[in-house]
């Protein structure tokens, strides 16, 4: 059985010269055998959808892309469409149902990232994986990024950083705390450069449960906090 490093010299697509290919790997392999849903952002000449064709035997496979392609691959469903169009998102999850495997190599800006992201979580799978490609575009000012202000709020890395966050939002204690509403879904985000994986999954409440009475004095505590 060939490995994704073996299969992706057969193909010419960005993944090989990004170096991606073998943290895809790393990832992706226990998920070979298995009869999974992938859903690609960007299909661009549809190499990478040739790769996972070849790579996952029994899975469904989606590729969305905003410019209407003139070819098919076979076993492969390429649709047009905005990737941060909520109604032609729709459509898909009424099809697929959900899934367990979707990457974002589309329009790399980090309003459309976000709001994919926004919309596609909950249509992925228990520990399914959730993949962001090409993030070197967070500090690019025509993708909505900044090389100057690097906590600009609304890039994509920035977004990202706040899935960190949400893993360990127990720990939080800032006064008036507000959940987002990931907080207690995400089981890991790993940075690689210009990609990162965030796997979907419940967090363990190690320390306290959400309805623990928290003492008044504690309350105190958190609030003096604020200002030391």
């Amino acid at each position: 059985m060939k490995t994704l490093a073996q299969i992706g010299k057969k193909y010419p697509t960005s993944k090989n010269k990004t170096g991606f290919i073998p943290i895809y790997e790393h990832f992706l392999d226990s998920l070979r055998e298995k009869e999974i849903n992938i859903l690609e952002i960007g299909v661009d000449q549809g190499d990478s959808l040739r790769l996972w064709r070849d790579y996952f035997s029994k899975a469904k496979i989606c590729g969305i892309d905003i410019v209407k392609k003139d070819f098919s691959i076979n076993n492969v469903e390429i649709l047009c469409g905005d990737q941060s169009d909520y109604n032609f998102l729709s459509e898909i999850v009424k099809k697929y149902g959900k899934f367990d495997i979707i990457i974002d190599d589309g329009s790399h800006v980090s309003k459309h990232i976000i709001s994919s992201f926004h919309y596609l979580f909950d249509y992925l799978n228990e520990n399914g994986l959730y993949i962001i490609e090409d993030l070197q575009t967070s500090y690019i000012p025509r993708f909505g990024g900044s090389r100057l202000n690097l906590n600009k709020k609304k890039t994509s890395m920035n977004f990202i950083k706040t899935l960190s966050d949400s893993i360990n939002y127990e720990h939080n204690d800032k006064p008036f705390f507000k959940k987002s509403i990931y907080d207690g879904k995400i089981k890991s985000v790993h940075f690689y450069q210009n990609i990162s994986i965030i796997e979907k999954g419940e967090s363990i409440k190690y320390f306290y449960g959400e309805n623990q009475k928290i003492k008044f004095s504690n309350k105190i505590k958190k609030l003096l906090s604020l200002f030391f």
